[in-house]
């Protein structure tokens, strides 16, 4: 099955937590380079909020914005 951006984006919209889990873990590193600069116990409860965010986000996308390219 085919994982870009756009094809986990139709998934997760469709409630699949597999493509949810999937577009967390690619933008892990983000959510970890966003709370590097904070104190250790700042850390967490941010990386926490960004993610909820993301799927927050996810959930509110309008696809109908999107152009796929064939």
């Amino acid at each position: 099955m085919e994982n870009n951006l756009y094809t986990l984006l139709l998934r997760a919209k469709e409630n699949d937590e597999r493509a949810v889990a999937e577009l967390l873990g690619r933008f892990e590193p983000k959510i970890k380079k966003l709370s590097a600069t904070l104190p250790p116990w700042e850390r967490e409860d941010l990386e926490q909020e960004l993610r909820i965010q993301l799927i927050h986000s996810i959930e509110k996308f309008n696809l109908s914005y999107c152009v796929k390219e064939q």
